[in-house]
């Protein structure tokens, strides 16, 4: 009888022991209830560290509430005494979140924190937009990637959010991270996201080394976003700077086609023309442009290098002639263009009288017309 009383003290002396520790755990969570923070702190640590509740889902339960509720609390008023209780506090919590998962074999308190993780992933989206904003990229990425995280756990169904997909996919292209911003917006893109996320993702292929990848991407954003302007451009440059000429004019003459009424097309198609010193076509094409566009007053000036060029190549011509009335009919000829030139020029300058590259093709102009006075009052502006 004895022996039984024994035995029976020192297990009722051990279920008093862990109940005075588990007590701790209690006693942690009543004072971040109270918003004190750094004594919850001390007090879940004890209980953490203590072989009795080192492995009670309950503890990692608390910390992971007092990590989260005290960066909430100073989170906007960025109060680093409640949100750096923990070196990277956020993190801390959702580690311990975990934590206490796994430990809880009876799913008790799986709703506890199935409700604290539809906050967590929204808190995650906040830290990840003032990092960006501050331009910290790396860590941006990182707490947006936890918010992806928390938002695919299996306790919550929350929809995938596209526009934070967009924010990591953003903040890996920042960072440089390219494998990561390759995936992200592969994702975007594959949904018809925008034709922003097309570009970013060609220019993610092209730094990471993959320019064939790229130039696919920029060929199905042409088709999947009707022809956007900016897709469209992009991939022209790329043609030119391959000297893909065949290739560049299809594309545009395409797209000329798709919208007739988008003034960059035909211009972009006169500037191809003018590059393969084509100038009559050119001529046409930014004309044409003009008139969809007469507040573009850059066609103005690619239109005056296009008659001067034909003027300069005339004029060579005429140095090759033996014959004196012919050679004089083609100089004749040649200073057609020049006068034609330099009405665009002017229609140029007078829209922007700052222009350097205008002035000083006014002043050329001007003195091979021998049209002193002009000429002179364009040097004055030549810096």
């Amino acid at each position: 009888m004895q022996k039984f009383l024994f035995f029976t003290g020192i297990i009722l002396c051990f279920a008093l022991s862990t109940e005075a520790q588990k007590s701790r755990v209690i006693s942690a969570n009543n004072l971040l209830e109270s918003e004190k923070y750094d004594e919850a702190k001390e007090t879940i640590e004890l209980a953490v560290n203590h072989p009795k509740t080192a492995d009670w889902h309950r503890t990692f339960l608390v910390k992971g509430l007092l990590c989260q509720k005290a960066f909430e609390a100073g989170f906007e008023k960025e109060d680093k005494k409640k949100t750096n209780l923990y070196p990277d506090q956020l993190y801390v919590a959702y580690d311990s979140y975990e934590k206490a998962l796994e430990l809880d074999s009876r799913n008790r308190i799986h709703s506890s924190v199935e409700t604290q993780y539809y906050e967590l992933a929204n808190s995650f989206q906040k830290l990840g937009k003032r990092y960006y904003l501050r331009r910290e990229y790396n860590q941006a990425l990182k707490a947006f990637e936890l918010a992806l995280l928390v938002g695919r756990s299996p306790l919550i169904s929350i929809k995938v959010d596209t526009g934070l997909i967009y924010n990591t996919a953003m903040a890996a292209y920042e960072s440089r991270n390219w494998e990561k911003a390759v995936i992200y917006l592969t994702g975007l893109d594959s949904d018809s996201y925008s034709p922003e996320t097309s570009l970013l993702l060609q220019k993610a292929y092209l730094a990471s080394g993959d320019s064939i990848s790229g130039e696919i991407v920029l060929k199905e954003g042409v088709e999947k976003y009707d022809y956007n302007q900016s897709i469209v451009l992009q991939l022209v440059d790329l043609y030119v700077a391959s000297s893909r000429w065949k290739e560049a004019f299809v594309l545009i003459d395409s797209s000329i086609m798709h919208q007739p009424e988008n003034h960059y097309f035909p211009w972009t198609r006169g500037l191809l023309h003018q590059n393969q010193e084509q100038y009559e076509p050119a001529i046409e094409d930014l004309l044409h442009a003009s008139k969809l566009a007469p507040e573009e007053i850059t066609i103005f000036y690619n239109l005056g290098i296009c008659y001067y060029n034909m003027g300069v190549e005339i004029d060579k011509k005429a140095l090759r002639i033996r014959n004196n009335m012919e050679y004089h009919s083609v100089r004749a000829e040649a200073r057609i263009n020049f006068e034609e030139a330099v009405v665009w020029f002017e229609k140029a300058y007078e829209a922007n009288p700052v222009h350097q590259p205008t002035i000083e093709k006014l002043y050329q102009l001007y003195s091979r017309l021998e049209m002193t006075q002009k000429r002179d009052s364009m040097k004055r502006l030549i810096r």
